[in-house]
């Protein structure tokens, strides 16, 4: 009885969170495909308007944001995944009571407002000459996509066995080679995880370009949407259709990967 009580619960709460992530998608769907003079997000389209997506894709300009967001998908992955298994390594290596200060002070990142040094982020990128730069933007999503990384990696080294760097070391292998040729290898799983993370955060980000690129050419895929918004008068269908064209590729790769994020989070967070 307790049993049959648990999983009517379980599928319960799923059922529920699946309408959650559903209702708005089949909205911004059922809108896309609609007329300005006809919207009604309740219902479905009678006349689907599938010539929506590709005026918002010409109305909207969005092949140059596209490959603006592409541009600083792969400077914000690489560089925060390269940062994220060298810092978890250094920690994981270090002295204990330095090392878990400084795992804590990786993991404020978690609970720190995101938007908390909006201000000094502006200001120091404006010092430096960064600022309404893709590079400046990519810092930016870097230092703020650390900690979660960081938090796996340094999780996953500790289900290490320590004698496989210390026969590696007998083998004679430097500290840099036993960490790029045996080491780094077994951390593919939560490598995959965090790219999938730190790809869609960056890919999903509004908040950020809004607020460092200044210049319209410079713009990403979410801020370019804005184009479809004007002060008297906005194209809700042709939004929602670039919305949707936006969401496409990320949508495509969660659920192409989304084994190998759950294995990955199981396998950093867990084990630990």
């Amino acid at each position: 009885m307790t049993t049959t009580l648990q999983k009517t619960s379980i599928y319960t709460v799923l059922m529920i969170a699946l309408i959650i992530v559903l209702v708005p998608m089949a909205v911004m769907i059922s809108v896309s495909l609609q007329t300005p003079s006809t919207i009604n997000p309740l219902s479905l389209p009678k006349d689907p308007q599938w010539s929506n997506y590709t005026e918002a894709f010409r109305t909207g300009n969005l092949l140059p944001y596209f490959g603006n967001s592409v541009l600083v998908l792969v400077m914000t992955t690489a560089a925060a995944i390269g940062v994220s298994v060298l810092a978890a390594y250094g920690l994981h290596h270090g002295k204990r009571y330095k090392s878990d200060a400084m795992s804590t002070f990786f993991l404020m990142g978690l609970i720190l407002p995101a938007f908390s040094g909006t201000i000094p982020a502006f200001l120091v990128l404006r010092e430096i000459h960064l600022l309404n730069t893709h590079v400046g933007l990519s810092l930016i999503q870097i230092a703020s996509g650390l900690a979660l990384p960081i938090f796996l990696y340094v999780n996953f080294f500790k289900t290490v066995p320590s004698e496989i760097e210390e026969a590696a070391l007998v083998d004679g292998c430097g500290p840099w080679r036993t960490f790029l040729k045996i080491i780094f290898p077994l951390t593919l799983p939560i490598t995959a995880t965090c790219i999938i993370v730190v790809a869609i955060n960056s890919w999903n980000d509004f908040f950020n370009p809004l607020v460092y690129l200044s210049s319209p050419d410079m713009r990403t895929l979410p801020v370019g949407l804005m184009a479809f918004k004007s002060q008297y008068n906005t194209n809700w269908p042709q939004m929602f259709a670039g919305a949707a064209l936006v969401a496409l590729p990320i949508i495509i790769l969660y659920l192409f990967v989304q084994r190998f994020i759950i294995k990955g989070l199981v396998g950093g967070a867990v084990k630990g």
